[in-house]
């Protein structure tokens, strides 16, 4: 037994919560101000929220994490993208285990473009397009600031989910199926018959705000199925907030 995992479980078995354990076994503490510094005079960083593993993002031995920061804004971001107003520590399940779906799967699918040895023409203009989607997504650029800074959450660590997100979707376009560039009848059949929100537009007046959207929900349907028939080969364990 390694000498993190044996500390790990000596910490478990003391009855500490799982949350700390882990931040232990890590070899760093759950809460920092200065190695001096009285209980009152700690302030809370962040804490691992989901460990989990699959083989396509390296197995047991290079497990992945979900900080209790992405998890509270990405479960957030869910909610709005249903309409509706979750407020800051109150994180529904479903939204919570929505996002938890989608960071994997968009990780395990970015983790196999990243495979190829390739990376998507245009990276950094396709995540500011993602970026600009997840703003009409959640109710306007000003809407999504307040999240960020609801959770604490910030731009350089969006855009790196983002950048993952990118290449998912560029290895679902290459493998699986296309979904990055629709034709112009399939544009006007999701319009017409999806939940969306530009539907109170025109098409003519919203054509690539459309097809952002209609990208990115190809995106998340593909990464839903994908996880769904991979559920077999992936470890996750929660171990913080926000809590199910």
């Amino acid at each position: 037994m390694s000498r993190t995992r044996a500390r790990g479980r000596r910490v478990a078995a003391l009855g500490v919560p799982a949350w700390v354990a882990v931040q232990i076994a890590l070899g760093s503490s759950p809460v920092h101000a200065s190695p001096m510094a009285s209980a009152a005079e700690r302030t809370l960083i962040d804490r691992v929220a989901v460990r989990y593993f699959t083989p396509e993002t390296g197995g047991a031995e290079r497990p992945r994490f979900i900080t209790e920061r992405a998890l509270a804004f990405f479960a957030r971001v869910e909610s709005r993208a249903e309409g509706l107003e979750v407020a800051r520590g109150d994180y529904p399940a479903r939204f919570v285990r929505a996002a938890v779906d989608r960071l994997i799967a968009e990780d395990m699918l970015a983790s196999l473009q990243v495979r190829t040895g390739v990376e998507p023409t245009g990276l950094p203009r396709s995540t500011e397009e993602a970026r600009e989607e997840l703003e009409l997504r959640v109710g306007g650029a000003g809407r999504l600031s307040e999240l960020l800074d609801d959770e604490r959450f910030q731009e350089t660590e969006l855009r790196v989910f983002l950048m993952r997100r990118v290449r998912a979707g560029h290895y679902v376009d290459r493998a699986i199926a296309p979904i990055l560039r629709p034709s112009e009848d399939e544009l006007r059949g999701a319009f017409r018959t999806s939940l969306h929100p530009l539907r109170m537009f025109r098409l003519e007046d919203v054509h690539e705000e459309m097809v952002r959207w209609l990208v990115q929900e190809r995106l998340r349907l593909a990464a839903n199925d994908f996880l769904q028939s991979a559920r077999a080969r992936v470890t996750v364990a929660y171990l913080g907030k926000p809590a199910l």
